[in-house]
């Protein structure tokens, strides 16, 4: 495990996590825009890998999410503590975005009538699955069905219930070992483990091993391999050595090998690298661009359904360096009122919510052993 003599590159001051997310999620909107205002896919995809700029990035947010959220398991009081802090962090943000999506987007642009949408169970279903994350559905009646990309309201939305297991999944490994105090050291050892598992997986699909070979179920051992090395470089920090000149060189060859059978392999041991390496860079620029509020969740959220609307209003009639630009600004000030008016505020509510939730559970707790006290002293 990383040492206390290293606990302040943690400080966000000190790091460049916020920045690289919020990097990351502009740069998914750069890459929906060509198939969402054009019908095609992007550049990156274009010239010849399975994987267009978008999902390289949510792979990048995946390395981030692996190395910040094990830490958080690692440092959170308990089990709950974990849990109400992940939770809060999604899910009052995707709930506003749901209800944004359903009552504004959903009634200004569908074909139907008020009264037909609104008696639509999928409208409902979408605001329940949307806002818990665990089951998305990306389309709403007659919304944006004869889009240039028809029909998807939000397809951003993918990504967060892959990251979601990912959460439950790394959560009980680590819990599970804080059970016994003198096996936690062991702990870089099984998540090394466990990132080998999923590599080796993904290199060797058809070992004895292996499951389902549909999209779904290749996206969740990929993402959850990026999630499994940002994991491990949290728990090895103190034993890698950063360097982000020799990180950029390698990520340049891995986009040489992009035609060849060689690529994906790379891929896997140079991108955690390369954000690793970008995220305790103390690059002047970098730097300088500190401090910015966390806006990457609103933008990724939010990016889709603006560029849908884009699309459906000015597809025809506006260029596309225009539509990426109005994109990015319109997707941003949500994100900033997300930010400002939902995250932030739940996210300091957070610890006052979880003393309350842990009060009611030891009164509860206490209750139903005084009844089952007395029950036994009648009988």
């Amino acid at each position: 495990m990383p040492s206390k003599s290293n606990s302040n590159i943690w400080v966000p001051s000190n790091n460049n996590f916020d920045v690289i997310r919020l990097i990351l999620a502009s740069l998914v909107i750069v890459s929906h825009s060509y198939p969402l205002f054009l019908g095609y896919a992007d550049p990156w995809q274009t010239y010849g890998t399975h994987h267009n700029i978008g999902q390289l990035c949510v792979m990048a947010f995946f390395v981030v999410s692996g190395i910040l959220v094990t830490r958080s398991a690692t440092r959170s009081r308990s089990l709950l503590s974990y849990a109400i802090s992940r939770a809060y962090r999604l899910l009052p943000g995707a709930f506003i975005c749901a209800v944004w999506m359903v009552f504004f987007l959903g009634i200004a642009f569908t074909t139907l009538s008020l009264g037909d949408y609104l008696s639509e169970g999928r409208v409902w279903s979408f605001l329940v699955r949307n806002t818990l994350l665990f089951a998305v559905q990306y389309d709403l009646p007659g919304v944006f069905k004869d889009n240039i990309y028809p029909s998807a309201v939000n397809g951003s939305l993918w990504s967060l219930k892959i990251e979601i297991k990912m959460y439950i999944i790394f959560g009980l490994i680590v819990f599970l070992l804080r059970l016994i105090p003198k096996y936690l050291p062991y702990l870089k050892y099984i998540l090394l483990a466990f990132a080998l598992i999923l590599l080796i997986r993904l290199t060797v699909p058809d070992m004895v091993f292996s499951f389902k070979q549909d999209g779904k179920h290749t996206s969740l051992w990929a993402y959850g391999y990026y999630f499994a090395a940002g994991a491990v470089l949290f728990a090895w920090e103190d034993h890698i050595f950063r360097n982000l000149g020799l990180a950029f060189v390698a990520a340049l060859a891995t986009a040489l090998l992009v035609k060849t059978p060689y690529y994906d392999y790379a891929l896997y041991l140079t991108l955690p690298y390369l954000v690793h390496c970008l995220a305790f860079s103390q690059m002047a620029p970098l730097q300088k661009i500190r401090g910015l509020p966390d806006i990457s969740y609103g933008i990724y959220i939010y990016g889709f359904p603006v560029q849908q609307t884009l699309s459906l209003l000015y597809a025809q009639t506006l260029s596309f360096p225009v539509l990426v630009s109005l994109s990015l600004v319109l997707t941003i000030l949500l994100a900033i009122f997300s930010w400002y008016l939902i995250e932030a505020p739940s996210l300091k509510r957070k610890r006052k919510d979880e003393e309350w939730l842990v009060k009611r559970l030891k009164n509860m707790a206490q209750r139903s052993t005084g009844t089952a006290f007395f029950q036994k002293r009648i009988k």
